[in-house]
């Protein structure tokens, strides 16, 4: 409530200023009429200023006004460059514009110089999805920082970028481990084996997220499941155990074609002495 109030305040400010800032020119002109610009193009006029202040205003005025419009000044004001808060300002109008248009300027951010504006840059790229996310996504796969590529990783799960699971596989073995959760939310069967492949070489809490999401797709065949099943039953310890438990858990009891693996996993749980 106190913040839908306080972007109503700092959008009237913006255009009160701007209003003042016209008259001002108007009078200077000799008190020839114009047109009234609009709430944005009287927010994007201000980000000409070098008050901080003024800039934060406009930002925050020009992500509340829900327009296309306001994308294209924001990405200029970035472009030209920003001390820290003020880059966080803007970013921040791009989120609240949910626009995919603000993509390109996003997509060069990815290689800004501060991890810090990178990781924000690609949330930002997840959230709006603009066209050519997937391909700004496997890029960040191999960037320096580990929270990047980390975010990079799950963004892509989230995307349903089915076409990088074989770079996520990559990513996985380099030690991205945020990459296995979404190779299982992607990838069809086939993947499914290779991840089984890794059971012993990858930490096994890096791999049950990731087999967690293939239990529950619909999209998978019932024999790749009852594989997993009956791959973790083999490891036969105390966290394969709470596994197998955990998807039967997780499992309709009463008819339906789920029936199947919710049994074979409370057998193979079953066999695994306490």
């Amino acid at each position: 409530m106190r913040e839908s109030l306080a972007i109503v305040v700092s959008f009237s400010m913006a255009v009160m200023l701007a209003q003042d800032a016209s008259a001002q020119r108007r009078a200077a002109g000799g008190g020839r009429r114009a047109e009234p610009a609009s709430p944005v193009a009287e927010a994007a006029a201000l980000l000409a200023s070098a008050n901080p202040d003024e800039l934060r205003l406009a930002f925050e005025t020009l992500g509340a006004s829900g327009s296309a419009a306001a994308v294209a000044p924001i990405a200029d004001r970035i472009r030209q460059g920003l001390p820290a808060p003020l880059l966080e300002a803007a970013l921040d109008a791009l989120l609240a514009l949910r626009r995919p248009e603000a993509g390109p300027v996003l997509f060069e951010l990815v290689s800004h110089r501060r991890p810090a504006v990178r990781l924000r840059a690609v949330g930002a790229i997840v959230a709006l999805r603009p066209p050519g996310a997937d391909r700004a996504l496997v890029a960040a796969l191999a960037d320096s920082d580990a929270r990047v590529r980390s975010a990079a990783a799950t963004g892509l799960g989230q995307l349903g970028a089915r076409d990088s699971v074989e770079t996520l596989f990559v990513a996985l073995e380099r030690g991205v481990y945020e990459a296995a959760t979404s190779i299982g939310q992607l990838g069809g069967s086939e993947h499914v084996r290779r991840l089984l492949g890794l059971v012993g070489r990858v930490p096994f809490d890096v791999l049950t997220p990731a087999l967690q999401e293939v239990i529950a797709r619909r999209d998978v065949d019932e024999r790749t499941k009852l594989d997993v099943i009956a791959r973790i039953g083999e490891l036969a310890t105390p966290e394969a155990r709470t596994f197998l438990r955990e998807v039967v858990a997780s499992l309709p009891a009463g008819p339906g074609g789920r029936n199947a693996i919710r049994r074979a996993a409370e057998e193979a749980a079953a066999r695994i002495v306490e």
